[in-house]
């Protein structure tokens, strides 16, 4: 099969929907390398030349770049194109194949004549469109539901986003297949002197410290969490904050300057893709209490590296987490406060859910993700 995915989300920073991308890609090649995969993306800055492409070396992965004016003219003339029933440019260019795959919920590419699979990694913009900004919203609404209606089948990350799709669009069960994420192997237990040299570039000492690493964007649920760390106090450690800066994060960036000046949190803003498994095996617990979340990556990741986690119990996470974490309600500051203390104090209780993690991680691989995916691709 020729294999065409969306490669967009794969510019630096890559955030949870990049790593995805990418793991998935890498994975695809090593698991039917007689396949030819086409990897398309805008070149927009040099960086992503640089960085990128050569990660995808293996013959059967080809990298196809466009330029940013292309693109900007193909979203432009993509509606025309729909109604006159032209073949569309990159098919052309291109040449044709047999799936399509738009790895970031929506067809950046009109096709003819491929299977076209999409992924739909959450429904926070119809089920919680606050949480993201009004433009995103507007431009982002409609070209999801277009995206489902056209789709041959759908990939979610998880039952919990099959569930809110097949609820919010009236969509058949069977035309979705549940494909969930995996943690990188560089995700794993590392020896203490590896990770402290990491730590360092940051003033960290390891094991003295609760970890969050997201995006820092409403939905995490980041006043609460700031809130629980001030109320459990001296009890539960300092917090360390890593994520890019979001949307919606104003008033989280005032909580963090006022801990801050308390000697209560580190936030270190973007953490490299290389740096982020020693920056988890450092952490005495890892806090997640997020509000929504279509699968929950780094909880995955937390895991694997035998850091036991505090997770929200809605949405996707009791599904990632199973009996390996303390769950609580996201709402509940009182209950996260004491979630942490209990990370904090009870020894007995970290050993617990670090192997508990690890076998619960184990269940993961991106190996797994991999075949389900060319399975979906087959049934498209």
């Amino acid at each position: 099969m020729r294999i065409a995915i969306d490669g967009h989300p794969l510019i630096p920073p890559r955030a949870g929907i990049g790593q995805y991308t990418y793991h998935l890609i890498r994975a695809l090649a090593r698991l039917e390398p007689a396949h030819q995969y086409i990897v398309m993306y805008p070149r927009l800055t040099r960086t992503l030349r640089t960085r990128e492409v050569p990660v995808f070396a293996e013959k059967c992965v080809r990298v196809v770049s466009e330029g940013r004016l292309r693109f900007l003219l193909f979203r432009a003339r993509r509606k025309l194109r729909r109604k006159l029933g032209l073949t569309p440019a990159v098919e052309r260019s291109l040449g044709p194949y047999d799936v399509y795959h738009a790895t970031n919920y929506v067809f950046t590419h009109s096709v003819k004549r491929a299977r076209r699979v999409v992924t739909i990694h959450d429904m926070t913009l119809m089920l919680f469109p606050e949480w993201h900004p009004r433009a995103r919203v507007s431009s982002m609404a409609s070209e999801i539901a277009r995206s489902l209606e056209i789709a041959d089948h759908v990939l979610a990350d998880s039952a919990s986003t099959r569930d809110d799709i097949v609820k919010h669009f009236s969509m058949r069960p069977e035309r979705i297949s549940v494909v969930p994420l995996a943690a990188d192997q560089s995700f794993k237990p590392l020896p203490a002197a590896e990770v402290q040299r990491v730590l360092s570039d940051w003033g960290l000492v390891r094991d003295a410290y609760l970890l969050f690493m997201g995006t820092i964007e409403p939905r995490k649920n980041l006043l609460r969490l700031l809130q629980a760390a001030e109320l459990a106090g001296n009890r539960a450690g300092p917090l360390v904050l890593a994520g890019a800066d979001g949307w919606g994060s104003d008033e989280v960036a005032r909580r963090i300057q006022s801990l801050r000046r308390a000697g209560r949190l580190t936030y270190l803003g973007y953490v490299p893709d290389e740096a982020r498994p020693a920056l988890i095996n450092g952490a005495r617990g890892f806090v997640y209490p997020s509000l929504y979340e279509g699968f929950g990556l780094p909880v995955l990741e937390a895991m694997a590296c035998g850091v036991p986690v505090l997770a929200s119990n809605v949405s996707s996470l009791p599904e990632v987490v199973g009996d390996a974490g303390l769950m609580v309600e996201p709402g509940d500051v009182d209950a996260i406060a004491q979630g942490m203390v209990r990370l904090w104090e009870d020894e007995t209780l970290r050993r617990e859910l670090s192997a508990r993690g690890l076998r619960q991680a184990a269940g993961f691989s991106w190996e797994r993700t991999a075949g389900q995916t060319l399975a979906a691709y087959a049934r498209g």
